[in-house]
């Protein structure tokens, strides 16, 4: 079964370099569908997100091409006329490869989520997913890559299942919405959002709400222009940054994530809107350093203050949670990648027993027609001769048969398949 992959990511390649092997959907189709003509005998599927471009070959005979033969198949399009070009020997060093089933494992860990920058995220199985439609769409999959991706969507669901990688949060967005928001509220969606900022972590933080379903968003920025652009993004409206307090005490989910040295919102001002909610929770994340809000106001009854602090223990302990579950997600990854080797294995070894098995059984009747026409003997007899020759074949191939599903079980090693193949001639 020789497979391989050969790639860069982001461990091993500057975003500079994977910028120049970095595809789009009709990049990766246009690429496949080059490489259909270049190696009609290969099968080719490409992987190409903005952390990692990795391309899957194989084939069922014969040898792969060589990596230097392949490299030029992931050049994105618009880098293939730079100057200087783009070469093998420039890029070498940053390039990894993975064979048989090394190869298989480095796929069921990728899709998996197991090889990600962020440790579990999901996005990475639908990436996956688009690259083998497109594989399958220009015809450049075959058997081998069917099912190495599909034996890969399993692994990854065993994972999701069966392991906790996926249910540990380890970011502070992620952390402040699913850990502490939502351990407060059932749900979000009839609950007013108030954003306090518009920079990288505001707008973060209110895509996991808005991923959850948060619809009443306001938001408040000194700098209008900015308020207006996130609120526009998300479908919220703007707060005049004066009426910050009155929006904050009549909200029930706020994120501060201003660049303030100061408070921006302390207990004196709320101490009126407060009183008024009744027993409404009020749930503040204060992700700014320095903090944003007074903290005594998280001293008031069912209002619920969390600091940037608090969300990174959180996340500390979550990551060692997680972590704990990566040598079972190995162990199924390691599983599932023998299984579906030697699946492969012993569907080849399936192949050529059945194919030795139509020889013999053609060089059998042959001779067992050739003996009846010799003799005299009833329908009887004739019976008994027949079935005489065809345990005689059944035992001859008893032996070979076992030894080659002996070999698919251990492994990837071909060498008695291919010694069969040779010395019978199939």
């Amino acid at each position: 079964m020789p497979i391989r992959v050969i790639g860069l990511n982001n461990r091993t390649a500057t975003i500079e370099t994977r910028e120049i092997f970095s595809f789009d959907a009709s990049g990766v189709k246009a690429a496949l569908e080059d490489w259909k003509k270049r190696f009609p005998e290969a099968e080719a599927a490409l992987v190409s997100t903005c952390n990692r471009t990795e391309l899957y070959f194989a084939t069922e005979r014969g040898v792969l091409p060589s990596d230097v033969d392949v490299f030029p198949f992931l050049i994105a399009p618009k880098h293939k006329s730079d100057d200087p070009p783009v070469s093998f020997e420039r890029f070498a060093s940053v390039f990894q490869t993975f064979d048989n089933v090394d190869a298989i494992k480095r796929l069921f860990s990728v899709a998996s989520s197991l090889d990600s920058m962020i440790l579990g995220e999901p996005q990475i199985l639908s990436q996956v997913k688009r690259a083998y439609d497109i594989a399958l769409a220009t015809g450049s999959a075959g058997p081998i890559l069917n099912g190495a991706f599909q034996t890969a969507f399993k692994t990854a669901k065993r994972i999701s299942v069966e392991t906790g990688v996926f249910k540990r949060r380890v970011s502070v967005p992620s952390v402040a919405v699913v850990d502490f928001a939502l351990n407060i509220f059932e749900r979000v969606n009839d609950k007013r959002t108030l954003v306090l900022g518009a920079g990288e972590m505001a707008e973060e933080t209110l895509k996991y709400l808005v991923d959850y379903g948060a619809k009443s968003i306001g938001v408040a920025n000194r700098s209008r222009d900015k308020a207006e652009a996130l609120a526009s993004k998300w479908n919220g409206r703007v707060v005049d940054w004066e009426d910050r307090v009155d929006a904050l005490t009549s909200s029930d989910l706020v994120i501060c994530a201003t660049g303030a040295s100061e408070p921006i919102v302390d207990l004196k001002q709320c101490e009126k809107g407060i009183e008024q909610r009744v027993e409404r929770p009020l749930f503040i994340l204060d992700l700014a350093v320095p903090r944003n809000v007074d903290p005594e106001l998280g001293k008031c009854p069912n209002v619920y203050l969390y600091s940037v602090d608090d969300l990174e223990k959180a996340c500390a302990r979550n990551k060692e949670l997680r972590d704990k579950e990566i040598p079972k997600a190995t162990r199924i990854v390691d599983e599932e990648a023998s299984g579906f080797v030697s699946g492969v294995n012993a569907r080849r070894s399936i192949d050529a027993i059945k194919t030795l098995r139509e020889n013999w059984s053609k060089i059998k009747d042959e001779e067992v027609e050739r003996l009846l026409r010799k003799i005299d003997c009833d329908q009887r007899e004739e019976a008994e001769i027949r079935y005489a020759f065809e345990r005689l074949v059944n035992k001859l191939l008893h032996s070979p048969t076992v030894s080659l599903r002996a070999e698919a079980e251990q492994g990837p090693n071909s060498r008695l398949l291919e010694a069969m193949r040779r010395l019978f001639k199939l």
